[in-house]
Parts: C-alpha cells; sequence; structure tokens
C-alpha cells in the first residue's frame, strides 16, 4: 500500500502534450469505438473531428487540474476529480477502491514533509468508447535535493454529465534512463568541493567533482589517522543499475581497495556497508556513518572493522569542513545532464 507522499505519487503524474496528432492512437492497435452505421467518409469526417477535440480538451483539463492540486496538497480537490468507485494500483499491484478510501491515503501522504512535486509527461491519449478515454505517460516526482522518482502510468477517465472523471490510475515501473545518473546522485551533491580536517588524531584532505557529464562523483583525498599508515586515493560514486544503489569503488595508493553501497537513513546522514581487500589481499570490511553537520561542516565514523579476519579499532567522529574558495574564484555551475529519449517501458 502506498503510505508516503513520494510513493503516493507516482504514476498520477498526468499533464502532459495532449496533442491531437496522439489523440487515439494506441501503438498501432486499431482503436475501439463502439459500431456506428457506415456513413460517406466526407459526411462523417468534420463531426468525428469536432468529437475528438471536444474530448481532448475536457480530458486535459481534468489532467491538469489533478497535477495542480496535488502540488498544493489539496486532496480534497484531487477526491472530487474521481468517480466514486475510483481505483488508485501502486507498482506493487496493490489497490486502493472508492473517494473514501482514497481520500484517507492522500490526506495522511500530504501530512507527511517532503520537498517532491509532481511533474509528467502524458505521451499518448486514446478514447475507447464515446464515454471512456485512456491516458499513458510517465510520471516524476522531482525535489532540489532528492533523487527523481518515476514510473510509467496508466490512466482510464470516464465521462460523467460534462466532466470527465478518473476511474483508475496504475503504475508500472518506468524506463531506467528515465532517471538520469546525475539525478540518482543528487542527494550527494552536498559533496562536491574541497574538505579539511586537521584533528589531534587524524588529518585528511579530500577534493570531490563532477565526473563527465555528471554521470559520477570522483573523490581524491589523503588520511593519516594517528597510529595507522598514511594512505591516499581515489574513490568514485556512481547509480548502479543492476542493484539499484548508490554504490562507491575505491582505489588506494598501497594497492588495497574497496566498495561500499549506501543507504540513507536520514534526511542528513548516509550509512555505506563496506568491503575490500589489503594490499596483499586480505579482506577487510566496515560500517560507515556520514553525517552532514551544515552544508560545510560533514561528521563520519568507521565501525565494525575487520581488517585481515582480525578486529581493529573504531573511528569515531572525524570532522571535516569544507575549505573556502581561493578569494576572487568563481565556481560556475555545471548544468545537469538530459536524460535520453525511450522508446518502451522497462
Amino acid at each position: 500500500m502506498i503510505r508516503s507522499l513520494q510513493l503516493l505519487a507516482i504514476g498520477m503524474a498526468l499533464i502532459g502534450a495532449l496533442t491531437l496528432s496522439s489523440f487515439g492512437q494506441s501503438s498501432g492497435r486499431p482503436l475501439a469505438v463502439a459500431a456506428q452505421v457506415q456513413s460517406p467518409p466526407a459526411v462523417a469526417a468534420a463531426p468525428a473531428s469536432a468529437t475528438t477535440a471536444a474530448v481532448e480538451k475536457a480530458v486535459r483539463e481534468t489532467l491538469v487540474a489533478y497535477v495542480e492540486a496535488y502540488n498544493k496538497k489539496d486532496s480534497a480537490r484531487i477526491i472530487e476529480l474521481f468517480t466514486q468507485d475510483g481505483t488508485l494500483v501502486d507498482s506493487d499491484n496493490v489497490a486502493t477502491r472508492g473517494r473514501e478510501a482514497i481520500a484517507q491515503e492522500f490526506t495522511a501522504a500530504f501530512a507527511e514533509p517532503s520537498t517532491y512535486t509532481l511533474d509528467g509527461k502524458t505521451e499518448r491519449i486514446r478514447l475507447i468508447t464515446p464515454d471512456v478515454a485512456q491516458a499513458e505517460g510517465v510520471s516524476r516526482l522531482v525535489s532540489p535535493k532528492e533523487a527523481t522518482i518515476a514510473n510509467r502510468f496508466v490512466a482510464l477517465l470516464a465521462r460523467k454529465g460534462d466532466a470527465w472523471k478518473i476511474a483508475e490510475i496504475r503504475d508500472y515501473p518506468a524506463p531506467a534512463a528515465s532517471v538520469t545518473p546525475y539525478e540518482r546522485l543528487k542527494e550527494l551533491e552536498w559533496l562536491v568541493g574541497e574538505w579539511v580536517d586537521e584533528s589531534e588524531d587524524a588529518q585528511v584532505s579530500s577534493t570531490v567533482r563532477w565526473g563527465q557529464g555528471k554521470g559520477y562523483l570522483v573523490r581524491d583525498y589523503s588520511v593519516q589517522i594517528k597510529g595507522e599508515p598514511a594512505t591516499s586515493g581515489l574513490m568514485i560514486i556512481a547509480w548502479d543499475p543492476q542493484t539499484e544503489q548508490i554504490k562507491s569503488w575505491i582505489f588506494n595508493a598501497d594497492g588495497s581497495r574497496g566498495e561500499g553501497s549506501w543507504t540513507r537513513a536520514t534526511d542528513n546522514q548516509w550509512v555505506v556497508k563496506a568491503h575490500g581487500s589489503t594490499g596483499d589481499g586480505q579482506p577487510t570490511s566496515a560500517t560507515q556513518v556520514i553525517s552532514l553537520v551544515n552544508k560545510d561542516a560533514v561528521k563520519t565514523s568507521s565501525t565494525d572493522r575487520i581488517i585481515g579476519g582480525e578486529i581493529a579499532r573504531d573511528i569515531e567522529d572525524i570532522i571535516m569542513v569544507r575549505k573556502p574558495s581561493a578569494p576572487g574564484t568563481t565556481l560556475a555551475p555545471a548544468k545537469p545532464a538530459t536524460a535520453a529519449p525511450t522508446a518502451s517501458p522497462h
């Protein structure tokens, strides 16, 4: 069951370019319409065109109203747009049926804090019968600080008097290319910059930058922990489409290497489960916790450390601060990569 604002809306972005050229098309399948008495084409063409345009306009008004109400968190207005027995079906095939149940879902979801707004593109509209229309497209939940969430949707709308109401919205997984690598990593964009720590127990310097096309993050670093050998190396942070998770890969100058799987624990904290090997092939593992104190300070710790089968001491609360830019230096913000067009669903 969809229980959060971020998930409730996936697949419900019913706004888009509802053009006459796409209206009535369905991937090459014949249009399903009620049987009619045959008339000469020249006579039937004008009424059919007028009917199509009128339906398109009414359907578009309903879909635009839905998106506007969602972004205003106006659950009462959203419910008005559904039929009495309207249905939501999420990507796990769990259905919420009826206006009352849908109202409860939206009210609970809108009560949660969120920076997401609903956006989307309607790719196809077709008239199934004179009183039933189908809309298909891609929906996106977009946030300035969070990873974009995308799904495909199929919606059925029914004519009720002079209005078109939403009878059903069904979600499907969107193609992987619907969300760019940059959008996947946007939650870690705060890492970009130079960071330093020169405490009594550690001396750490780190530089993080975007890779080509903002498809991954690159971190160069050097670390000197009291009582341990100094090390330096390179880290790549990227989205792994196979595991559908942010991952990092570390390569150190001493030949050691590692891999980490990132999980966002809270708005300002990430947990990294890391494993790898030393330069001579001994296995290593640790749990790293990265906490954003403010935009210019980050706290890291490493616990459950095992090196070569032996327990190593924890590394607690290393505070790194952002190094100010040199006077007179202005960093131009890089433009995010754009998604490549996709032809078919995942």
